[in-house]
């Protein structure tokens, strides 16, 4: 099995993109389509000791061969972005769009306990 490719929001590529705006490209590009990443990480952050868990509850070693695998440890996409309140920083930097967020200042939530995967718990079709 190849490497996986690791996207900078802290996502193995699950697809390619083939074509932009309907031209095709000289080559596939790889993506994480959850996050619409195409940017490849520059560096692969280290999983030594981390677990990942399923929306199921089922937790694993950490791997990026996992399904759906995103890392949330330090430095990623969920522990700068998101704030301890639970929102994303857009919430609290959106003027005149209605939010739930009610802390007002973003606090970054930090270093998740486990990262994320899918386990296949609610099939694959």
């Amino acid at each position: 099995m190849n490497d996986p490719i690791i996207m900078k929001c802290g996502c193995t590529s699950q697809s390619h993109i083939t074509a932009i705006k309907g031209v095709k490209l000289d080559k596939p590009i790889p993506s994480c389509f959850v996050h619409e990443c195409t940017e490849i990480a520059e560096t692969k952050p280290d999983l030594t000791g981390r677990m990942a868990r399923c929306g199921c509850g089922k937790k694993v070693p950490s791997s990026w061969s996992e399904a759906f695998f995103e890392f949330q440890g330090e430095g990623s996409r969920e522990a700068t972005l998101k704030c301890k309140c639970g929102y994303y920083e857009v919430a609290h930097n959106s003027t005149g769009r209605s939010s739930n967020c009610k802390c007002r200042k973003f606090v970054p939530k930090g270093t998740h306990e486990f990262d994320r995967y899918y386990c296949g718990c609610n099939g694959w079709d």
